[in-house]
């Protein structure tokens, strides 16, 4: 009796086995995640997403599965994902910002894998308007986070941008930035980086140049070392105004915004990918939307620590 029980213990546990290397439970839907990097805005999409999509999916008595993948800010990384969930033949890849949606995009060309981003700045710039790709974007309203800055120094002339050279959605806002500012009359100081490593060089020439506020759009690596950010202008004594991008940077470094609610346009996005993976639309029926609102954030504690006074007629716009 006792060899009986073990061999039928043996054979479950053989079954088990398999069945976890199978993926462990059969879903209705497996979607392939692919995030560029970890920070509050990029976590808050996928949020957003996942918790929209099982919610869209249970209500109709099915499952869906998600495959997360970080690629820790690494372009090759991301390419890596996106072949890998090809290859998997996942239903649909969600990408989360500009690198992971470009790779997406690259690597099902011919595999007929549907693809929803979000937290990409320019479809357009970035070649991701095709058949086979759509979502939502994080694209700033940029003269109204530029209008704040003037009221927060009024009378202001020089502005910096700090923004990483080297990410295209960042590139595309320091444009737009730039175009805005001077036409305004303001002075602009290309704050580009490479690395964090940069950010205290960056800091001590804001200082030396003049500049009076400094401007941060939606910017991956800058955003993942938010912290690092607001030390340096600390530690360097530039103590400078900051309008970051977004709500969730500002948080951590910057004294005002106008941000883009980064779980909304998750969820957007979510009902695009329930559509799309149950027949309802083809991903070429459905367009990409930006963001429908902005929400006005004032950071006193960064202000505070900086010995800087947000102007009571900034702190009357949130009445």
């Amino acid at each position: 009796m006792k060899k009986i029980i073990v061999a039928m213990m043996i054979v479950v546990l053989a079954v088990c086995s398999i069945a976890a290397f199978a993926g462990c439970q059969s879903y209705d839907y497996t979607i392939g995640v692919s995030q560029y990097e970890r920070h509050n805005a990029l976590d808050s999409s996928y949020e957003g997403f996942k918790s929209k999509l099982t919610e869209l999916i249970e209500a109709d008595g099915k499952t869906v599965n998600f495959i997360y993948n970080n690629a820790s800010g690494d372009t090759a990384n991301a390419t890596t994902t996106a072949e890998n969930l090809v290859t998997r033949k996942v239903d649909l890849i969600f990408a989360i910002a500009t690198p992971s949606a470009i790779a997406a995009k690259a690597a099902a060309a011919d595999a007929g894998i549907p693809i929803v981003y979000t937290a990409v700045t320019s479809p357009e710039e970035s070649k991701l308007v095709a058949d086979n790709t759509t979502g939502t974007t994080d694209l700033n309203n940029i003269e109204k986070q530029v209008e704040l800055m003037q009221q927060l120094v009024p009378g202001a002339t020089k502005f910096g941008i700090m923004y990483t050279n080297s990410e295209p959605n960042s590139v595309t806002q320091y444009n737009m930035a730039r175009a805005c500012m001077e036409a305004k009359g303001i002075t602009v100081v290309d704050g580009g980086i490479s690395e964090i490593d940069n950010v205290e060089q960056m800091f001590n020439s804001f200082k030396s140049q003049g500049v009076q506020a400094i401007y941060i759009p939606t910017d991956n690596k800058l955003a993942g070392a938010a912290n690092t950010v607001n030390v340096m202008n600390k530690s360097t004594e530039c103590n400078l105004p900051i309008v970051c991008g977004e709500g969730n940077m500002n948080d951590l470094c910057g004294i005002a915004t106008y941000g883009v609610d980064y779980r909304a346009i998750g969820e957007r996005a979510a009902y695009m990918a329930y559509d799309i993976i149950t027949g309802k639309k083809s991903v070429k029926d459905i367009p990409f939307e930006n963001p429908e609102s902005f929400e006005l954030s004032l950071n006193e504690k960064i202000a505070q620590e900086i010995g800087f006074t947000i102007p009571q007629a900034v702190k009357d716009l949130l009445k």
